[in-house]
């Protein structure tokens, strides 16, 4: 199981990092990739962050099973802005692969058409002009759609994802060790 996170200037610290870090600890490969020109992304907070490659590198999404976009205010932005962000998650959906955003991020979804006749949630504010069924529940799943509120659910989102291409068994493994407790 392999995903892609893409990450643009502007990107909400946690909302990257924790639903990345928890998503590695159930055994699934994360690729990280920058929309710009370099390898070095700074978020929302000034951490600069250095992803595994560039996006116009990635030559097939055939080698991943979903796409993360984390959210952030001017991340969120920066990845509407880009025509190869746009190209490489509709690609995604075409091959209806599991499309998961968190925060401002699902209203990219809501931009290119994805999110019609769908459940899905976000931060406040950011659902206006989007066709579809705003739930604002933490975490939506609507068929190859997960979207999540805001950088407090970041957690939940993670494991949803792996709940849905893992199972519920490898979502409570994975929990037990957030948890720091010994699984049984």
């Amino acid at each position: 199981m392999r995903g892609l996170i893409l990450l643009a200037n502007g990107f909400e610290d946690t909302e990257a990092l924790t639903t990345r870090d928890v998503l590695i600890r159930s055994g699934i490969e994360m690729v990280s990739a920058s929309i710009s020109e370099t390898k070095t992304v700074v978020s929302s907070f000034g951490v600069n962050v250095l992803s595994d490659k560039l996006l116009k590198e990635i030559n097939s999404i055939d080698d991943f099973d979903f796409i993360v976009l984390p959210g952030g205010g001017r991340g969120t932005q920066n990845l509407k802005e880009s025509k190869l962000v746009e190209e490489t998650v509709r690609k995604f959906a075409d091959k209806n692969k599991l499309l998961c955003a968190i925060c401002a991020a699902p209203s990219i979804f809501g931009k290119y058409g994805l999110l019609v006749n769908k459940n899905y949630t976000c931060f406040a504010g950011c659902n206006e002009g989007v066709i579809g069924n705003f739930t604002g529940n933490e975490v939506e799943v609507d068929g190859n759609i997960i979207t999540a509120r805001s950088m407090m659910y970041s957690i939940p989102f993670a494991l949803t994802i792996i709940e849905k291409l893992l199972g519920k068994e490898a979502r409570e493994r994975v929990l037990v060790g957030l948890k720091g407790q010994v699984s049984k």
